[in-house]
């Protein structure tokens, strides 16, 4: 009875060691997403160009760790462009493969952006920081969606997580 009872409480903090190293209440990864435009409709005013656009994409952990590793993301954005001036502002939403979600804003210029998290689902509850990043058109068969390659370098905290 006892050897069970110690078994147990070995699976239990297992399990519990192997949640928290999922995803730690705050820490550093570096990840990197593939989008591909889903969408965009560009408007054209007088000298400035303003489209909104729908991107999805798969994000991994470079170093194929738990934080960001395999999530699906999808965000909505508007991209304004004013001569040689380019600003992206929009929302992406992060889901892992339990269904727990990271949400983010973002703004960019034509080279590098910052998302800001601010807030998920599940494990991610109450999480805050940031992740920045560059970006990098890929050339793609003619016909085929626009894809960016966008790697990250992210810090969180969790508040309230122990």
């Amino acid at each position: 009875m006892m050897s069970r009872y110690l078994t147990s409480v070995v699976m239990v903090l297992y399990c519990s060691a192997a949640y928290a190293q999922e995803f730690p209440k705050e820490g550093s990864a570096a990840y990197t997403t593939s989008y591909v435009n889903i969408s965009a409709t560009p408007m054209k005013m007088g000298e400035r160009t303003v489209s909104i656009y729908e991107s999805a994409g798969i994000t991994r952990n470079d170093a194929g760790d738990a934080p960001f590793n395999d999530m699906g993301t999808r965000c909505l954005g508007m991209r304004e462009i004013t001569g040689s001036d380019v600003v992206n502002r929009g929302s992406c939403i992060d889901t892992d493969k339990d269904g727990d979600q990271v949400f983010s804003t973002f703004e960019a210029n034509s080279k590098s952006g910052k998302h800001v998290f601010v807030g998920g689902t599940g494990k991610y509850q109450g999480i805050t920081g940031s992740a920045d990043y560059t970006f990098q058109a890929m050339k793609v068969p003619e016909g085929a969606r626009p894809m960016v390659l966008v790697p990250h370098k992210a810090t969180w905290k969790i508040q309230g997580k122990s």
